[in-house]
């Protein structure tokens, strides 16, 4: 069979087999057989590399001889008839001699063979000793950090399925490890935009190019109260070879972060809102006109409906003590809005005059000097905010979801 008609890697004689690992071709496993005299009689290219002497220099030597040193020679004969006449294989880590004259830690791993005419040989496995240890440490270390890392990780193959995850990432969807084996990602990251995560992950499989920091938001359970921000990044893994293995997902949780962002981000508008305000409220010392800059600066900013109201008794300048229960006159100066409502037609409409009683919300924003805010507004709160039933009834039809009842004060007034 010539090396053209060996089956492709995967497909060993037609069997449905996965392709090898390159981990061996890292490793530079060399294999040697020795005969019952000590010569060998079997030589691999590997060992050529390992050892440095060729096929034609080592096969018929002794083995002992050719790169055992003297020093080291009759532990070396004591174990070889030790493994020969009682089968036991033997490993551990021994230093040889290099063809350029080097000493060299190599680690062995020996045992019996025996031919079918009754005949004992010695088949040795060695690897570089230092080699070996380097990759076990490299192991060990990435054992640890994945299992005792905070942050979540995962393999995923080529096809996008978990392989493995630690802990971090089980505690973060809330699913076992092992239940993630196996299972795509819509299955244990059910994130909004997980089309868009998917696509990312299958770009960087094929370019190879990694995508680091990319936020998400969303919530991972039903049961979860608020949403949550999410930092992940995707790494494409590839044996030694160069063939791609899959790719690596690490997911940091970063809502903290992502709400000081978001706090700071309101902050920001807020000021340029006051800014803005400054400039373009109170360019005339017309009332008339002052409202309905009020009423501008703050639609859509603030508000999708904004009306402006003064008690019409501060526009009189005859001001008099009203109870506290009592109920106030209200003259209509603006009204905004950022779209078309009906909210519109429950607003009292500039111009117009509306009396509120005491138990309405604007009224106690009045006499209270406070803000009044209905985070949530449901049908019990629709009558102390509309002036009407019929007015309530056109809140309810607008969708209004929040009310907000600002006092303007002027020279410590309520007006």
């Amino acid at each position: 069979m010539t090396a053209e008609s060996f089956p492709p890697e995967g497909d060993a004689y037609g069997l449905d087999t996965p392709p090898p690992t390159r981990l061996l071709d890292v490793l530079s496993v060399a294999a040697t057989v020795v005969d019952a005299d000590g010569r060998i009689v079997f030589w691999t290219p590997q060992a050529e590399e390992l050892f440095g002497y060729s096929a034609q220099e080592a096969l018929g030597k002794y083995a002992a001889r050719l790169f055992i040193h003297p020093e080291h020679l009759k532990a070396v004969v004591r174990l070889f008839t030790e493994v020969l006449e009682t089968g036991r294989s033997w490993a551990g880590a021994f230093p040889i001699r290099h063809k350029d004259g080097s000493t060299r830690l190599m680690e062995f791993r020996n045992m019996r063979l025996q031919d079918d005419l009754g005949d004992l040989y010695a088949l040795g496995i060695a690897a570089d000793h230092n080699l070996l240890q380097r990759v076990e440490t490299d192991l060990a270390l990435c054992e640890k950090l994945i299992a005792q890392s905070p942050i979540g990780l995962a393999l995923l193959d080529p096809d996008l399925r978990h392989v493995l995850v630690n802990p971090a990432l089980a505690r973060i969807d809330g699913m076992s490890a092992e239940d993630h084996v196996g299972r795509g990602l819509r299955e244990t990251l059910p994130l909004p935009d997980i089309d868009t995560i998917e696509s990312a992950l299958r770009r960087v499989l094929t370019t190879g190019m990694p995508m680091l920091d990319q936020y998400h938001v969303g919530r991972l359970s039903v049961d979860a109260e608020d949403d949550r921000a999410w930092s992940l990044s995707f790494y494409r893994l590839e044996d030694p070879g160069g063939r791609v293995l899959g790719a690596a997902m690490s997911v940091v949780d970063v809502t903290e972060r992502h709400r000081a962002a978001a706090e700071a981000d309101r902050a920001r508008r807020r000021l340029a809102l006051i800014a803005d305000a400054s400039v373009r409220v109170g360019t005339t010392l017309e009332v008339e006109e002052t409202a309905r800059e009020l009423a501008e600066i703050t639609v859509p900013q603030l508000a999708d409906v904004v009306a402006v109201d003064i008690l019409d008794s501060a526009l009189a300048c005859r001001r008099s003590r009203v109870p506290d229960d009592g109920p106030e006159l209200f003259r209509a100066l603006a009204l905004k809005a950022a779209h078309p409502s009906e909210a519109l037609r429950a607003a009292d409409p500039p111009g117009g005059l509306a009396a509120y009683d005491g138990d309405r919300l604007v009224t106690l924003c009045v006499h209270s000097g406070r803000p009044v805010l209905v985070r949530h507004v449901d049908a019990q709160d629709l009558p102390r905010i509309a002036r009407d039933a019929e007015a309530g009834s056109l809140l309810a039809r607008a969708g209004v979801h929040s009310y907000l009842a600002v006092p303007l004060i002027a020279h410590g007034e309520v007006i």
